[in-house]
């Protein structure tokens, strides 16, 4: 359906701007087509040959004509609205947010901004709702109770809904964009919708008589909480038919019921300790690989007194694992932590990592990368950025966090990890523009998990695994922070590869719960 409407908004868009170019491209003072002077004329009366006329009269006879039927004198289809109009390097539009409202939209508005002009490479300013605007027609509302348009399309939804709708201006082309909603989620989604639909594939160019409608669905969210009390940057692997989880102070969890819910019961003595280690025992990931198990993990050199990333091996899921790195694999005089393995199309494997906001030099966290030999043991390149914490939109902290690969059916990759958005800790994706590590690492606009979409808890720090019925799930602590009722917990939410990205199977049933109505061109 968006597909389609994208095809037809675009040749509606073209045969505008072909009408106009066709009228700028006519001379000044070139005649009409119809007029007499391009007409062959008799040299006695001067009057049209082609016409007969009257003997008595001399006046040219005219033929009976029928009266104009309505179907005949159809009124044209009013002028598409456009954010950046053709030909045009600037915006009349602002984006006007509620600043007083309860939960203000204030960080929606911002995304919008910044969407349109990453999509349309035109800056739009920001207005607060409650401040009279010169430009009332050219405005883009998000959830305000001061724009009488925005209160009515409001009063039209039920619970869990969002709504888009044109409202047109007097000015031919010109008109007011409302975004209604009645919830976090239903305002998460709305902005997505916008952003990735209004602006990403129409392109800014609606009819004015657009209206787009959705809602959460009604089915179960499907997310699965374990029965570990507490685990923070949770891994599981799943080997025969056990689960085991792993996670921070280097703790392993084991799982034989067949219901990633539980029941959960400790392993211990996992993990031979090195000498050299000192605190911060954190985020172990285990990878199968060649018949071994290899546990990506991070501690505190007592040495060097950085946090660094090392490998260890073990013939057993259940380990002991021994470390057979000499110490950190990574630069000693960083601070990096959370070690990933990738396998890149060549069969090469690599270390995928994050250089701490702690130890870079401008305070920014970034993600790196080096081959690794083929025992694991040490780095065969030397390391290299992939990007940085504050290059995403969303982002509002310079945190890079709990890396994790994932390779599409299509051959494309992609990262998951995480940062803070206004709404809290969330798990994000990042698309390599080549299929391997060293392509534009490009952020998608959407989330893979936030807070927005629950409510409930804020979490992150993911990894991917697939269950014993092939169902994919998101594996990521939940909440970020413990709270007087529940600490950071091992939360499993479903999700599904579609459309060459990763989501959520519930917002992706929410993405597909939408109606669009409009005067669109019809296709030829």
């Amino acid at each position: 359906m968006q597909s389609l409407i994208k095809r037809l908004l675009a040749l509606g868009c073209a045969v505008l701007l072909t009408l106009s170019a066709l009228a700028a491209c006519t001379p000044a003072g070139t005649p009409d087509e119809t007029t007499p002077s391009d007409t062959p004329t008799d040299p006695v009366t001067d009057t049209m040959t082609n016409v007969p006329t009257d003997p008595v009269t001399e006046a040219p006879t005219e033929e009976p004509t029928e009266p104009a039927t309505e179907a005949e004198t159809e009124p044209p289809v009013p002028e598409p609205l456009y954010i950046l109009p053709p030909d045009k390097t600037s915006s009349s539009y602002t984006v006007t947010f509620d600043i007083s409202a309860a939960n203000a939209p204030q960080a929606e508005a911002d995304r919008i901004c910044k969407g349109i002009q990453n999509t349309l490479g035109v800056r739009v300013r920001q207005t607060e709702a409650a401040v009279e605007s010169r430009k009332r027609d050219t405005e883009i509302v998000i959830g305000s109770v001061n724009r009488e348009e925005c209160v009515e399309l409001t009063a039209t939804l039920s619970e869990g809904e969002y709504a888009i709708k044109v409202y047109p201006a007097e000015a031919a082309g010109k008109g007011r964009i409302v975004i209604a909603y009645t919830d976090r989620l239903s305002r998460t989604l709305a902005v997505e919708f916008f952003i990735s639909t209004v602006i990403g594939q129409y392109g800014g160019c609606l009819p004015m008589d657009f209206e787009m409608r959705g809602g959460a669905p009604t089915e179960e969210q499907g997310i699965i909480v374990s029965d570990i009390e507490k685990l923070r940057d949770p891994c599981i692997l799943v080997v025969g038919d056990t689960y085991y989880a792993y996670g921070t102070n280097w703790k392993c969890y084991k799982n034989t019921s067949g219901d990633l819910s539980g029941p959960w019961v400790q392993v211990k003595k996992v993990v031979t300790v090195p000498e050299d280690v000192d605190t911060n025992k954190w985020a172990p990931e285990v990878h199968e690989y060649n018949g071994a198990y290899y546990m990506f993990t991070t501690y505190k050199s007592k040495t060097t007194g950085h946090r660094g990333c090392t490998i260890m091996k073990a013939d057993s899921p259940e380990g002991p694992f021994v470390e057979i790195t000499d110490g950190h694999i990574t630069p000693k005089e960083w601070d990096a932590i959370d070690g990933t393995l990738y396998i890149d199309p060549d069969g090469q494997p690599w270390m995928v990592f994050v250089h701490e906001w702690t130890s870079t030099q401008n305070g920014i966290g970034t993600f790196a990368a080096a081959k690794l030999s083929e025992e694991f043991t040490h780095f065969i390149s030397e390391p290299f950025e992939l990007f940085a914490a504050n290059e995403p939109a969303w982002a509002t902290a310079q945190v890079t966090d709990g890396c994790w690969m994932y390779t599409t059916k299509e051959g494309d990759l992609l990262m998951i990890w995480s940062n803070f958005e206004p709404a809290g800790y969330t798990v994000a994706i990042a698309r390599s523009s080549n299929g391997r590590l060293d392509g534009e690492w490009i952020h998608e606009e959407s989330l893979l998990y936030s807070y927005n979409y629950t409510s409930e808890h804020d979490g992150g720090h993911g990894m991917i695994f697939t269950d014993l019925n092939g169902q994919m799930y998101l594996s990521m602590h939940s909440p970020n922070t413990d709270t007087n009722t529940r600490k950071a917990t091992p939360t499993f939410i479903p999700i599904v590869e579609k459309d060459g990205t990763l989501v959520w199977t519930y917002i992706d049933s929410a993405r597909e719960n939408v109606t669009v109505t409009g005067t669109f061109p019809e296709e030829e």
